[in-house]
């Protein structure tokens, strides 16, 4: 494909998205149906968050010998955006712009990309989007002369991933480098994204009508429920109300259910008890949403990532590397549902 064209305005060039919506600037990539922006649109931390492209990524097939890509930034959680390059499946580069400053404005990331070897060879480069960034893709520019097509290959397996911020992948800085990602590499699946920061269980945030298949669905909330001083009561009706609409929706399909993982203000009280007591609020609320269909399972968060302060960005979300402990262990008990 010829340079001259948009080729990065065609839908067929991404990945772990449900489309891409026009803007001024460029093309917006969506993780969320409108019925789902809609509700979140009532709340201004949850409309940002949802409006950002976490999971989501730009992928080509290309012999090019570099990529820009500019991005213009309309809205940001984080003072800084960044952009990760996969080439042929191995991360190669992080690109930070930061500060932002003020908004909108425009970042260009420029990725050097390795040498395809014999003539006639390209790479799959997959550019993975700020999580934490509203933003339009602008336009992507390569080496002179050099092709361009859709990635051909892509997986038939899906994971659908539900949450809060974690989910979402605060605070990892790299947005190849949150769990859900990081499950979906292991597993060899295509990836939906739909965490948002400082969510709870909310039965409203789930639309039916939700056109993604997956073959796996990982559900992970309950810290900002415990937080926000819900009580125990009020948890277990919104969670058990969530689930029951999740696997109703999704009957058979296997669903995990993540309870919160280690915190360093997990033994405070609050209205529904310590964390502890809420892990097992949720737990009783799988086991009435499940009833006799078997397919939802309860996953021990505190098993994922190792209660050590250093693999926390501040005492509740994960750095990068505490992410790759999250998505290895979650990935021990996802991968009994794959052949």
């Amino acid at each position: 494909m010829s340079q001259a064209t948009a080729f990065w305005t065609d839908p067929a060039y991404y990945r772990n998205l449900l489309a891409l919506k026009q803007t001024s600037y460029g093309v917006q990539p969506v993780r969320f149906t409108e019925r789902q922006l809609a509700h979140f649109s009532s709340n201004e931390a949850y409309r940002l968050r949802s409006q950002c492209p976490a999971g989501i990524c730009l992928v080509l097939q290309t012999d090019a010998e570099w990529l820009e890509l500019d991005v213009m930034v309309e809205g940001t959680v984080r003072d800084y955006a960044q952009a990760m390059a996969a080439v042929n499946g191995r991360w190669t580069s992080l690109q930070t712009c930061e500060p932002l400053g003020a908004l909108p404005r425009s970042a260009t990331f420029r990725f050097l990309l390795p040498p395809t070897g014999e003539a006639g060879e390209s790479n799959k480069v997959e550019i993975y989007l700020s999580q934490f960034s509203r933003l339009s893709v602008a336009g992507v520019r390569l080496s002179p002369g050099a092709s361009v097509a859709p990635a051909s290959e892509r997986s038939s397996r899906r994971l659908l991933s539900l949450g809060d911020s974690i989910t979402q992948g605060f605070d990892s800085r790299n947005p190849a480098g949150a769990y859900p990602v990081r499950l979906a590499r292991l597993l060899d699946a295509e990836l939906l994204n739909q965490g948002v920061g400082q969510h709870d269980f909310d039965p409203d945030s789930f639309d039916p009508a939700l056109p993604y298949e997956p073959d796996l669905i990982t559900v992970a909330y309950g810290v900002n429920d415990w937080a926000k001083d819900r009580s125990s009561e009020e948890i277990a009706a919104d969670a058990g109300a969530l689930l029951t609409k999740i696997a109703t929706r999704y009957d058979g399909v296997p669903i995990l259910v993540i309870t919160p993982i280690w915190a360093h203000h997990q033994d405070e009280r609050k209205a529904a008890g310590t964390l502890s007591d809420v892990r097992r609020t949720i737990a009783d609320a799988v086991a009435s949403a499940d009833g006799a269909g078997g397919h939802v399972h309860v996953v021990d968060g505190t098993g994922l990532v190792p209660g050590s302060p250093y693999l926390f960005a501040d005492g509740v979300h994960p750095t990068e590397e505490g992410f790759g402990h999250y998505a290895v262990e979650l990935h021990r008990h996802a991968k009994r549902f794959f052949s």
